[in-house]
């Protein structure tokens, strides 16, 4: 048995596929936020939703099941969470704060 000429092909312990559903639970995490957040802020909501994909697709890209070149990989899973990041920050800005507990606790 010869060993694999990408340290990357060697698996211990399934850490690419717990990599991979991890990247799968938030983009799950984002879309049910995004769902929950139609109710009360339309503008959030569509925002986070049209990230949803972005997630799932750099979760993809991350781990190495996207079909396409592997060179710049890093790159392009860097630049979405960037994105996603600033689009949270941007979000947190233009929503409606709450002006009381009592506001912030009842939907």
């Amino acid at each position: 048995m010869t060993a694999p000429d990408d340290p990357e092909d060697a698996d211990p312990g399934l850490a690419r596929e717990r990599t991979r559903l991890s990247w799968a639970r938030t983009a799950i995490a984002f879309a049910a936020v995004g769902a929950a957040l139609l109710r009360r802020e339309a503008v959030a909501g569509v925002i986070v939703l049209a990230a949803t994909p972005l997630i799932w697709a750099a979760g993809r890209i991350a781990t190495g099941t996207w079909p396409g070149p592997r060179p710049g990989r890093l790159l392009v899973v860097t630049i979405t969470v960037t994105l996603v990041a600033v689009l949270a920050l941007v979000i947190s800005f233009v929503g409606h704060a709450p002006t009381s507990l009592h506001q912030l606790l009842h939907v």
